[in-house]
């Protein structure tokens, strides 16, 4: 694979990742939740727009002249077929005499294992002509929606549970001591004069009401849930795009797994198999390896491992004296897309929440809005704190990676330094190390972690079964990182307080109800390191040498303390520590302007 396909990386405005199987899916959910908020969206401007219950005219009877009332155009969603041009809304206390409103009854339910109780359900009937009268006892006829624009909506006291009943709310007749009253909400037409319930609320009398009939919703609640399905889609069509850069650099990985088809694996070279570990004792004595595990293809370098000259002099350059084909000063850094898909689901998804989360806390509702509303603002403002100071972390040891020189080893000077180089044996060797039956060679650092396979039954008598991690654990020896011009001591002890990055996982194995998974940093491997180079102490220099000439000889990295810059010990070379990253733009300008809207919506918004 030729280095200029890497180097002519620049994606310019826009990419479009080609999609994995898992990211298919993805897209294919979030292009159905997507449809299904724009169907639920579309619906909602079939609604009509009640205005909020504070906005009517509060009455204490009806008017016998229409005139007094305060009629004015119908906001949107009224169709002409159903409704009048205009019409006044009032909220009025009255008596049903005659039609059903709605039922309620109280049942005993029992769970699987035998505990019951009393249960309380309401319903409200269909839309039917209702007859009903003021507190003058002027009679009207009154209904809901016959046209099913708008379903029925009330509420009654809720009565003591402790048997079995069933009630229906209905009118029984003028001045019938057992009719029901209620405050309602009603929309009131003229020429013809025409009364619709649009919500009723039970009272125990007319002359004073007290109880405020609930908000008509119907339409923004349909829209509410339009946008919860536009976030839900957002974040799935957020996570389902794959970093540029990563996709350009599978791509060569691809390729190179296609060229060693008939190429024999050997330690330190890739092949059909994978590229085998060489595995060296004490002072850099040869020793036998392993073929299992490998490092394969698709996790190995871009254009072939280097081959060094010789082991035995560890900290001095190849046989040339050149940089490694893989190191950022040779093959330059690759330019992500400004903007890919995960750009606007990012935006669509917050945007979405947040503005969801306004709307149903700052617009007419009910008490349990409000609440999910304040809750979701509680939520969303989290998200967009944790989302803004993660993004602005990593902008910020984006901006060093691509700002900061790759040092060679040869004339890194002490301070800030980035290196990339090969791991190779110091006089450690790679010691053996055994877990889960397996014994594994040619690692200089190495993380396994265990699991076990267990089964629990539920209350419900359903079993369940699960790998349940169990335990970690690490180790490693100081090894070489060498770029061609020289070579550094890496002490992996001096990095226990930064958890390093130990690559893709190289093997995998079971033995009965027991599973183990190993990650490590192998001889041949590529290395990435951002940190701090400082001298070494006297006592590491006595008991893991150094050279006689050689100035990166008394150097090693260790994370950085002092600046707050970020530190990074990584498998793999800077193309893949920044393969994993996006563009400034979506690391650090979307979350910031997702922050901002949030604080903008949060306090500015207004019904």
């Amino acid at each position: 694979m030729d280095r200029t396909k890497v180097q002519s990386i620049d994606q310019g405005l826009f990419a479009f990742p080609k999609p994995m199987l898992r990211h298919i899916v993805g897209y294919a959910i979030s292009f159905c939740l997507f449809m299904a908020a724009f169907g639920l969206y579309s619906n909602s401007l079939t609604i009509p727009d009640v205005p909020r219950v504070d906005e009517a005219t509060v009455l204490p009877y009806l008017h016998a002249d229409t005139s007094d009332y305060e009629f004015g155009p119908l906001q949107d969603g009224y169709d002409d077929w159903e409704y009048a041009a205009e019409a006044a809304f009032v909220v009025v206390p009255l008596e049903l005499v005659a039609g059903k409103i709605a039922s309620d009854d109280c049942s005993w339910v029992e769970d699987d294992e035998g505990n019951g109780g009393w249960e309380y359900s309401f319903s409200m009937a269909g839309a039917t002509r209702l007859t009903m009268v003021d507190s003058l006892g002027t009679e009207i006829e009154a209904a809901f929606s016959l046209k099913g624009s708008l379903s029925p909506e009330g509420e009654v006291y809720e009565p003591s549970c402790n048997s079995d009943w069933y009630r229906s709310i209905e009118g029984y007749g003028l001045n019938a001591e057992e009719n029901f009253k209620f405050n309602a909400f009603v929309m009131v037409e003229e020429e013809p004069v025409r009364y619709q319930l649009l919500s009723v609320v039970e009272v125990r009398q007319l002359n004073n009401p007290g109880e405020t009939p609930q908000e008509v919703t119907q339409r923004e609640d349909r829209g509410r849930w339009a946008l919860l399905c536009s976030g839900i889609g957002g974040l799935a069509f957020m996570y389902s795009t794959t970093p540029p850069l990563l996709h350009e650099l599978r791509k060569i990985r691809k390729h190179n797994k296609s060229t060693t088809k008939d190429t024999t694996s050997q330690p330190g070279v890739l092949g059909a198999n994978g590229r085998f570990f060489p595995h060296y004792g004490p002072n850099f004595e040869p020793l036998g390896f392993e073929s299992h595990p490998a490092r394969q293809a698709s996790d190995d370098w871009l254009f072939g491992a280097p081959q060094p000259t010789n082991f035995n002099d560890p900290y001095s350059g190849d046989e040339h004296g050149m940089l490694i084909r893989e190191h950022p000063s040779v093959i330059g850094t690759p330019k992500a897309a400004l903007i890919t898909p995960y750009s606007i689901g990012a935006i669509v998804f917050a945007g979405s929440f947040i503005w969801l989360s306004a709307d149903l806390r700052a617009r007419d509702g009910s008490s349990f809005h409000t609440i999910v509303g304040w809750f979701m603002t509680l939520f969303v403002t989290l998200v967009n704190l944790a989302w803004f100071y993660f993004a602005w972390k990593q902008f910020k040891l984006n901006r060093l990676i691509q700002d900061l020189p790759t040092s060679p080893i040869r004339s890194v000077a002490v301070g800030q330094a980035e290196l990339v180089g090969q791991v190779r044996p110091s006089i450690a060797g790679t010691p053996e190390f055994s877990v889960g039956g397996r014994t594994h060679k040619g690692f200089v650092c190495w993380q396994w972690n265990s699991y076990k396979y267990v089964c629990r039954t539920d209350s419900d008598g359903d079993t369940h079964c699960s790998w349940e991690h169990r335990e970690t654990k690490a180790g490693g020896v100081p090894f070489m990182l060498h770029d061609g011009t020289g070579g550094m001591l890496i002490d992996p002890s001096l990095w226990a307080k930064k958890p390093f990055e130990y690559g893709p996982e190289l093997d995998e194995w079971t033995r009965g109800d027991w599973k183990w998974t190993l990650n490590a940093f192998g001889i041949g491997d590529p290395v990435y390191v951002l940190g701090d180079c400082v001298p070494r102490a006297q006592d590491h220099l006595e008991k893991w040498g150094s050279h006689e000439t050689l100035a990166q000889a008394l150097l090693t990295m260790v994370p950085t303390t002092d600046t707050g810059d970020g530190s990074v010990l990584h498998y793999g070379t800077e193309m893949d520590v920044l393969a994993q990253n996006r563009s400034l733009f979506e690391i650090f300008i979307v979350p910031l302007f997702v922050f901002l809207l949030g604080v903008f919506m949060f306090i500015n918004y207004t019904p």
